[in-house]
């Protein structure tokens, strides 16, 4: 039942009154959003930043030459041979400090590897040292 302004869903509310804008990304002007071009420069790098899909998560070789690697969890402090469940970092220097600290008191052998996601599935593009 239509409730002022507001239609009923089995899954919540939706509001009418929200509308999706028309204008992509990339047709940023300084008319519609009343910004100055250096405001408008650093919205288009932040969203450009947002949609590069490169991350970088921590890794330690169990077997060498690659035969068996595990994956950091850093929420639950695990070590897990499946890629989807290992923390994700955005900056290789942060990745490269975690390392540093963990190597502190644990392991030695911990190494980073650069990811990407397609189709919701992580694939490494390459195992750094």
């Amino acid at each position: 039942m239509p409730i002022a302004g507001r239609l009923a869903q089995p899954f919540g509310v939706i509001e009418i009154y929200m509308k999706v804008p028309d204008n992509k990304f990339d047709d940023i002007s300084e008319q519609d959003l009343g910004l100055t071009q250096d405001q408008i420069r650093e919205l288009k790098r932040r969203i450009k930043d947002l949609e590069n899909l490169v991350r970088y998560v921590i890794y330690s070789e169990i077997i060498p030459n690659g035969r068996w690697r595990l994956f950091l969890n850093i929420s639950d402090d695990t070590w897990c041979d499946d890629i989807n469940t290992a923390t994700l970092f955005k900056r290789q220097h942060i990745a490269k400090a975690v390392v540093e600290k963990y190597s502190e008191e644990r392991r030695k052998d911990i190494s980073i590897a650069k990811i990407t996601t397609k189709n919701d599935r992580r694939k490494v593009l390459k195992y750094l040292r």
